[in-house]
């Protein structure tokens, strides 16, 4: 894979300069140490619990920024969006807060806390029922119509390049933890779909003593197989997943032209162990993950071997489940 980008990368003060702009409208979330983990891979491993975040995921962070950056113009028109849920649910409540108004285009399969926590912050919401070529891209399509039947600025969910620079306050706040308490990260790993996690994360962790993981849903490692093959690729999208918020096929031109200056490997899980990881959140750390979001401490259980012995950073990135689903998975 080449060593260097196509895309121009910001500096790291430009990336702390937009987290400032963030702060005072985001969370610090709490990095947890895993001691009973830990002490099975004979290793240290800590959690980014970003599902503390406001609106339960780390999308606000992007969300609140890129509207920031909108013009008076575009402030006055609207935003438009499609997303399965966790970017909805944060730019709905971003544009509460900016008095900006937010129209938003949502599979009509996505789960009821979303579609419903969306509504609720004043967004307006249309159900897209199609699903050929794929939920994402029907979706995308309705949304590009509507932006330009009603004169909306579009926003893409997960590959706007402001976004990405937005998403990256993840990692230099976990940075900044890293450092107060003085630890030395080996790995870290990043829920992955269209991929703004896992850049904004290289952003920051760029100097390669620290290995990044782009964690993904088995059938939808579309980053896995874009770095394999060192152009963007696409996965098949077929498998049935409970990840809703991972479910691109393919990673976003410009996440993926980020990912190329460090060395990024993919990771992707099956299934069984993410409901494992969700069941051991709840247990042992009192924490409510939905599925996308205990995807990176669901890779420790399907591949300790690659952890043992070593730092291991994972962020859980959302809390957002249907409380049915939660209830069912915890009891089984």
């Amino acid at each position: 894979m080449p060593t260097s980008p196509s895309v121009t990368l910001p500096e790291l003060k430009e990336l702390r300069a937009i987290y400032n702009v963030q702060k005072p409208y985001t969370r610090v979330t709490p990095l947890i140490p895993l001691e009973d983990l830990s002490n099975e891979i004979q290793g240290k491993i800590y959690l980014k619990a970003e599902s503390l975040q406001k609106t339960g995921a780390f999308k606000f962070r992007g969300a609140i920024y890129r509207l920031l950056q909108l013009n008076n113009n575009e402030r006055a028109r609207g935003v438009i969006a499609y997303s399965s849920g966790n970017f909805a649910r944060g730019l709905a409540a971003a544009g509460e807060i900016l008095n900006i108004d937010v129209h938003l285009v949502m599979p009509a399969d996505a789960p009821k806390i979303k579609i419903q926590s969306a509504e609720a912050h004043g967004a307006n919401i249309k159900l897209c029922h199609e699903f050929e070529p794929t939920r994402e891209e029907a979706a995308a399509q309705l949304a590009h119509q509507l932006s330009q039947q009603h004169g909306l600025t579009l926003l893409h969910p997960f590959d706007d390049p402001e976004l990405i620079k937005g998403q990256s306050a993840v990692a230099l706040e976990l940075s900044d933890q890293l450092k107060e308490l003085e630890i030395s990260c080996d790995n870290l790993l990043c829920p992955t779909g269209g991929g703004s996690l896992i850049a904004g994360s290289s952003m920051i962790f760029d100097d390669k003593s620290t290995q990044l993981f782009a964690v993904e849903a088995e059938g939808y490692e579309g980053m896995t197989l874009s770095i394999e093959k060192g152009v963007r690729a696409r996965a098949h999208g077929k498998t049935i997943s409970s990840c809703d918020a991972l479910q691109a096929i393919s990673p976003g031109k410009n996440n993926f032209e980020v990912i190329r200056h460090t060395e990024v490997i993919g990771l992707p899980v099956k299934e069984s162990y993410i409901n494992q990881a969700i069941q051991h959140a709840a247990s042992h750390l009192k924490l409510i993950l939905e599925p996308s979001g205990a995807i990176s401490l669901a890779a420790l259980f399907q591949y300790p071997e690659k952890f043992r012995g070593q730092t291991t950073v994972i962020i859980a990135s959302g809390g957002n489940i249907d409380i049915e689903r939660y209830a069912d998975i915890i009891s089984h």
